[in-house]
């Protein structure tokens, strides 16, 4: 996640961040240049290179990692707060499935891209590690010494799947609300996260799914 930096940075960089965003609205990402993304910013190429030396994919994924983190800090408690009910009706995937709808039209742009690959591995590797950090929290509230199935390996799953499930949902034209795929993606879930962790379900608990 990002760390501190200089407020006169944040400021250069966020200018050329809503630079990007316009033009991939505009005109999609393929087509877009170094020096339209500079003019719509006010800056000049040097300082552009001086903050991305590998250039637009570079600033993509930064800006994209940007959005993310000031998603999560906005809502810290309740994105680290997972939990095990499969029946949960504010999950915190509900939390992306609800961004993703706000920038429905710039996500739909960047997954029509197939050159963007590195930028959705980096989106990838960013949420797989919010979900280890819900799952490192989990084994702690359960003191679990030793999981069944590596945390690493369980979190690149449930980054994989929300991942999956929110290209699909973007795809079809959501055709479901962000609270109806934030719970399907809990109930898919949450058996998944049981078993890396090895805690069993409790058959008293009331759940809507099998």
């Amino acid at each position: 996640m990002a760390k501190k930096i200089d407020r006169r940075v944040r400021r250069t960089r966020k200018r050329l961040r809503n630079a990007l965003i316009e033009l991939i609205l505009e005109q999609g990402y393929e087509s877009i240049t170094i020096q339209e993304i500079t003019d719509r910013a006010d800056l000049s190429r040097a300082t552009f290179y001086l903050h991305y030396q590998n250039g637009k994919d570079e600033l993509l994924g930064v800006s994209l990692e940007a959005m993310f983190d000031e998603l999560v800090e906005s809502v810290q408690d309740l994105v680290y707060q997972q939990n095990l009910d499969s029946d949960e009706k504010q999950p915190p995937s509900l939390l992306a499935f609800k961004h993703v709808q706000e920038y429905s039209n710039l996500y739909k742009s960047l997954l029509g891209n197939k050159g963007v690959s590195s930028v959705i591995y980096r989106t990838l590797d960013y949420i797989a590690r919010i979900s280890r950090k819900q799952l490192d929290g989990l084994k702690l509230e359960h003191q679990i010494d030793t999981a069944p199935i590596p945390i690493e390996l369980a979190a690149q799953h449930s980054a994989g799947s929300l991942f999956a499930m929110v290209s699909w949902w973007l795809e079809n034209d959501m055709p479901y609300s962000a609270e109806e795929m934030a719970q399907f993606y809990q109930a898919i879930t949450v058996p998944s996260i049981r078993a890396a962790l090895g805690i069993e379900r409790d058959k008293s608990e009331p759940s809507t799914y099998p």
